[in-house]
């Protein structure tokens, strides 16, 4: 029997080489309960932008038909996630005089500087998804994180805007629409990661959190509790994967399995005469291999996505504020040595990214595979209807833009 759906929150995960479906229901005190996880095999992506819509949609269908069986639900709308080299992240201020009784600060003073930060200009093939207050300052005294109910008369905003490609964000919604379901949000997926992984005090203390994906890597750089900067590279464990097939002369599906079951980020934990057997392909033999060489393939590509990042972060203000390190999820990083190998490069503590303070959750899904979707429905729970990072000022507005992007996908496609 199919259960009411008001107190369901969904999140999906529309990833390189998994759509990930969680479905998870509010509980009578207001928290979070996971009821099932669905999952599917992507091929309709790449570097965590759509190139196929009919494979997409084949695959949106399984997982979420599967979380359906599963949770006894019904789906009519998700939380999905969104990454790929396209998304891009600027900062902004905005200045308004305050218009309240007495000089008191109120929403309205908030929304209006708000909107006066978002006031950039930006080409007709991009578009804000998320505006995320840093600080306000009252009159020049800087350091506010909530104005409202202040005295004074003039409010300042600075915020970081994160934008992305029109396109590719239509595509992921037809997608999703095709599969007869709504989308309520689209959220980048770093923030999404960030919900279910990184502690409080450390979004405070400054902290890095760095997601390898199958397609792409992502990162976002909190400092005093809010996101300052963030960034997606278009490389992930599939560059791994190709890597290792390349230098063994393997099939792709074999590269996936060696790097999984044999490899290791940091050729200094494998010992030089550690073996394993490379089952034979294409006519060869099986033979036995190095898992030192393995290692060395491994680690050169590893170690080139965690030095980008790390001269990206360099490059910013934030470099020498992150005070609680780096805490690392996604897949890839499941490997042995991935957390040292980024040790190493960063030379500050770094910890796993696991989905944490969720019940229902079991063993299966504790893991960093899972922190995006786990995450989108945390940020469904405690931010879509709090006016931050979703078009914060007017949540009306994601229903606007996502109304428009369906009718310009019924128009172009």
């Amino acid at each position: 029997m199919i259960r009411k759906t008001g107190d369901i929150i969904v999140g999906l995960d529309v990833g390189t080489n998994k759509i990930c479906t969680v479905v998870a229901e509010r509980t009578a005190s207001g928290d979070l309960a996971i009821l099932t996880i669905g999952h599917a095999p992507s091929q309709g992506l790449r570097k965590g932008v759509v190139v196929n819509v009919e494979k997409t949609v084949e695959a949106i269908e399984k997982s979420v038909s599967q979380a359906e069986e599963v949770a006894g639900v019904e789906i009519n709308s998700v939380f999905a996630g969104i990454a790929g080299g396209h998304i891009q992240s600027i900062s902004s201020q905005g200045i308004v005089p305050i218009s309240g009784n007495r000089g008191e600060i109120t929403d309205e003073d908030i929304k209006k500087v708000h909107d006066a930060a978002k006031a950039v200009s930006l080409p007709l093939e991009r578009e804000i998804i998320h505006v995320i207050p840093q600080e306000y300052r009252v009159d020049g005294q800087g350091g506010i994180l909530e104005p409202k109910g202040m005295i004074g008369t003039r409010l300042e905003a600075s915020v970081n805007i994160i934008t992305a490609s029109v396109t590719s964000v239509q595509n992921i919604v037809k997608s999703i629409n095709q599969a007869n379901i709504d989308v309520s949000g689209i959220i980048l997926q770093p923030i999404a990661s960030s919900e279910a992984t990184l502690k409080p005090e450390e979004k405070e203390s400054g902290v890095v959190l760095i997601d390898i994906g199958g397609g792409t890597t992502d990162y976002a750089i909190f400092i005093d509790g809010s996101l300052r900067h963030s960034g997606v590279l278009a490389i992930g464990g599939d560059h791994v994967t190709n890597d290792i097939k390349i230098r063994f002369n393997i099939p792709t599906a074999r590269a996936e399995d060696v790097k999984k079951k044999f490899g290791c980020a940091l050729s200094d934990m494998i010992g030089n005469h550690e073996e394993f057997i490379l089952p034979g392909t294409f006519g060869y033999p099986a033979r036995s291999m190095l898992r030192k060489d393995l290692s060395d393939v491994i680690n050169a590509r590893m170690s080139e996505i965690l030095e980008i990042i790390k001269v990206e972060i360099d490059n910013t203000e934030y470099g020498n504020q992150i005070g609680a390190g780096i805490v690392m999820t996604g897949g890839a990083s499941l490997m042995p040595g991935t957390l040292d190998l980024a040790n190493h490069v960063f030379h500050v503590p770094v910890r796993l990214g696991i989905p944490r303070d969720v019940s229902g959750l079991n063993d299966n899904y504790q893991s960093p595979i899972y922190s995006t979707g786990v995450g989108l429905v945390l940020f469904g729970l405690e931010h879509y209807v709090d006016q931050s990072y979703v078009m914060m000022d007017d949540p009306g507005i994601v229903v606007k833009v996502l109304h428009s992007m369906r009718e310009m996908v019924k128009k172009y496609f």
